[in-house]
């Protein structure tokens, strides 16, 4: 990202999203791309996905009159982010054993790309993706699936913590995991809106749990998640509440 001096509604900063990040094919991960915009407003934001957000394109950020700002793409809006102050009720994480029994229950799905997504690729190697995987737990709870996360240094910020916009990528991909798992012959998910609160710096090299679960009924094509990040000792580092679309059999064009 490279930031300028921008008046309300003005073009004169510009995001950029490299190619490694990537969920679908020639389009950025879902989650990345909502910690690239939330990168521009303060505390917790909410970001909506409009379409696909192209790799290795510079896009447009315009700040607008209401503090919202916005990524474009020549004419077209690709997304939207604002401020706002995150309530979500979330549930008591599952213990350490039964996060990494769940998490050897993974099913890859997000493999249109041949290195696979950025956050839940196995067929990456360590320091080129989050390896963040997530399977079903047993009936009986509210979290739908889990999966342990150990951030590797290489996602450390300047400031020696692993970088908001990791955090906010690691928020993605469990609940498209949750939905498959309530809905196994579900159309392809993307995620649509995202609004997240990152509540303690995480740091590398610890274990963290990550869960999923429903926040409401579907809705025609869209779909209510939340997603959180557990210390082992149980206390919140970072939450989401997620809108998911139903694309059905194909993945729409970035961009």
């Amino acid at each position: 990202m490279t930031a300028g001096f921008p008046g309300p509604g003005q073009m004169s900063e510009t995001l950029y999203i490299d190619a490694r990040y990537n969920g679908a094919v020639g389009r950025g991960n879902g989650g990345y791309v909502a910690g690239a915009m939330a990168a521009f407003v303060p505390g917790d934001a909410e970001v909506r996905i409009m379409r696909g957000f192209p790799l290795g394109t510079p896009l447009a950020i315009r700040r607008h009159p209401d503090g919202a700002v916005s990524c474009h793409l020549g004419a077209q809006e690709l997304g939207r982010a604002h401020a706002l102050r995150l309530e979500l009720e979330v549930p008591p994480p599952p213990a350490l054993a039964a996060a990494r029994a769940a998490a050897a229950r993974f099913r890859f799905l997000h493999a249109s790309d041949v290195r696979g997504c950025y956050v839940c690729s196995p067929r990456r190697e360590p320091g080129e993706g989050l390896r963040l995987f997530c399977g079903p737990l047993p009936e009986g709870g509210d979290n739908i699936v889990a999966g342990v996360w150990e951030p590797g240094p290489e996602l450390l910020d300047e400031r020696g913590q692993i970088a908001p916009i990791q955090v906010w990528a690691a928020l993605d991909c469990p609940g498209g995991y949750a939905i498959a798992a309530l809905a196994p012959d579900v159309g392809i998910q993307l995620l649509g809106t995202c609004a997240a609160s990152l509540k303690r710096p995480l740091r590398a090299g610890e274990s963290y749990i990550v869960s999923s679960w429903q926040l409401a009924p579907p809705e025609g094509r869209k779909r209510f998640m939340g997603v959180a990040i557990h210390a082992v000792t149980g206390e919140l580092m970072a939450c989401a509440r997620q809108i998911w679309i139903d694309a059905g059999a194909r993945i729409p064009a970035a961009g």
